[in-house]
């Protein structure tokens, strides 16, 4: 077909052309909204990427290297927790390694529910699977306020082997703020994470905390809580490298997950 000199139609020959352009969004065949491209196209891309997550990588230590390095502060109480087991505790008893440092993952499982949280359980399935693993380094346990049996049935029903206690009784997790009273929850002030946000959802929150025993005394050396908790827990690495990734926009985050056993 002829054209003029303001014509904007393409021919043939300019349209394929046109696609060979790198710098022609359209020079490509896309499915799913993604570019296909020859192996040196991917290649290309991919090292360009890869540049952003070694600096990541980076960033990602020195961060570690300053949450090691943070103050320390003293814990005056020996919480009275209760094992799975039956046998009652003092919090620190719970210091059985040579390291003498112990890590708590405050589970959310308060003494009115059924089960404990999906989204902890979750979690702890993944602790659970890299305990052999964490345990050669320090002592890594799951902290939840729910009394026994029901505490020790739960983790039973889940399999885990990572050690489990109740703080029924005790003012552990309130001390610890990932436990809040119906007017905290109420009026919507931000007591969740170091005052950063409020947490309306329920009596209990998630969060993870490190101690150290030092010459008889103990010392609280580190705490996380919500977000922070995401790069605890190996699965998001694996599900944020498929293309649909978390798909958690427009919609509650990790509403995707369930108890193991719930899913089809």
């Amino acid at each position: 077909m002829p054209t003029t000199a303001g014509d904007k139609r393409q021919t043939p020959d300019t349209e394929t052309q046109s696609r060979k352009d790198p710098s022609n969004p359209k020079r490509h065949k896309r499915v799913s909204g993604h570019a296909i491209v020859p192996w040196q196209d991917f290649v290309t891309a991919r090292k360009q990427l890869l540049e952003e997550e070694k600096r990541l990588g980076r960033e990602m230590l020195d961060l570690a290297k300053k949450r090691q390095q943070l103050p320390w502060r003293e814990v005056s109480e020996d919480y009275k927790f209760e094992g799975v087991d039956g046998k009652k505790v003092n919090f620190s008893d719970l210091f059985k390694h040579s390291s003498n440092t112990l890590v708590v993952y405050h589970f959310m499982f308060d003494p009115e529910w059924s089960k404990g949280c999906g989204t902890c359980s979750c979690w702890a399935d993944c602790l659970n699977g890299c305990f052999p693993h964490i345990s050669q380094r320090c002592d890594i346990v799951l902290v939840a306020k729910a009394n026994n049996p029901k505490l020790a049935d739960f983790v039973k029903s889940k399999g885990w082997s990572i050690p489990a206690y109740s703080s029924f009784g005790s003012k552990f997790n309130q001390d610890f703020r990932v436990e809040f009273t119906s007017e905290e929850m109420k009026s919507k002030e931000k007591v969740y994470n170091f005052g950063s946000s409020a947490f309306p959802y329920a009596k209990q929150a998630p969060g993870m905390s490190v101690f150290q025993k030092h010459e008889g005394k103990l010392y609280h050396t580190y705490s996380t809580y919500g977000p922070g908790l995401v790069t605890l827990n190996a699965m998001f690495g694996v599900i944020d490298m498929i293309p649909a990734g978390r798909d958690e926009t427009g919609k509650r985050n990790m509403w995707w997950v369930k108890h193991r056993e719930e899913y089809e």
